[in-house]
Order: structure tokens, then C-alpha cells, then sequence
């Protein structure tokens, strides 16, 4: 499977690593108050990397592919799975952090309204998620989480 087909199902108690893993552009789900049945079923049906730190799942006979995550540090966690998966730098910040759709690019025109007069008057490229309307640009949080990823990536 490429990187860029890459998705992962996560445990409830793992929504800081999915936020991780949707800033580097892949497809993270963290369903709520569904069982682990219904979990494995998702993982098999739309063939998902299911990434749990309960080791019971883990463990478990059914046919799905899942990844213990050993440790309780979000970036340790991350570290973890690049350790896993070639990271593809062509679908980073490529999903909304909050809902995991993809990105669109859209104009400043288009958005002007919706972006405090600095952010438009100083950024040109704009991504909005469609679903739930978060506008994104390449700010300083875009700037520091890039630093902190390629951190990771050579340690």
C-alpha cells in the first residue's frame, strides 16, 4: 500500500497521535463509543492500521493488521510509526486536524472575510476543510510543527 493510500483507525485514548498523524496528511480516524468489534470490522472493511496502546487488543486472533503503541508521549508515539512508514512530505497538511477531511486550497478572495485582516494581508495560499469550515494557512504553528516533524524524522 503507498503512503499516500495509508490509513489508520485509532483507540480513543491515541486523538493527540491522530492529530499528529492528519498533520502529516494521513487518513486518521478515532470513531467514539463504538465497539472494539465494530473497530476491527471498519479496520478490515476500509483497510485501516489499527493503532492501540491495550495490548488485549493487540493481541487478539482476528485478521486485521494493528500497531501497539508503547509508550504514552504523543511524540514518542509518532516516532514510533515513522519508524513504521516512509513518511511522503508531498501530503503533509493535507487533512483537517479536527475532522480529518481533506484540504482544499482556496482564495484569498474567498476567504477574506473569514480570516482576521493580518493573515490575509500576509498569506496568499489558504486551505479550508469542508466539512467544518477550519481555514488553514502557513503560519508560525505551521512553521514550528514543520521544525518539530523533521526533528523527529532524524532522530
Amino acid at each position: 500500500m503507498s503512503e499516500k493510500k495509508k490509513k489508520f483507525l485509532l483507540d480513543e485514548n491515541l486523538c493527540r497521535l491522530a492529530k499528529w498523524l492528519r498533520m502529516l496528511g494521513y487518513d486518521s480516524s478515532v470513531p467514539k463509543s463504538i465497539s472494539i468489534e465494530k473497530k476491527i470490522s471498519l479496520c478490515q472493511k476500509e483497510r485501516r492500521i489499527f493503532l492501540t496502546r491495550r495490548k488485549k487488543i493487540a493481541n487478539r486472533n482476528d485478521k486485521f493488521i494493528r500497531i501497539l503503541i508503547k509508550t504514552e508521549e504523543p511524540e514518542k508515539q509518532l516516532q514510533q510509526i515513522l519508524n513504521l512508514i516512509d513518511f511522503d512530505e508531498d501530503i503533509f497538511a493535507s487533512r483537517c486536524l479536527i475532522c480529518n477531511n481533506r484540504l482544499e486550497m482556496v482564495t484569498t478572495k474567498k476567504i477574506e472575510s473569514l480570516v482576521p485582516e493580518n493573515v490575509k494581508n500576509t498569506f496568499s495560499d489558504f486551505k479550508i476543510c469542508r466539512k467544518c469550515g477550519k481555514i488553514y494557512w502557513k503560519g508560525s504553528h505551521y512553521v514550528t510543527v514543520k521544525s518539530r516533524l523533521k526533528n523527529l524524522l532524524t532522530t
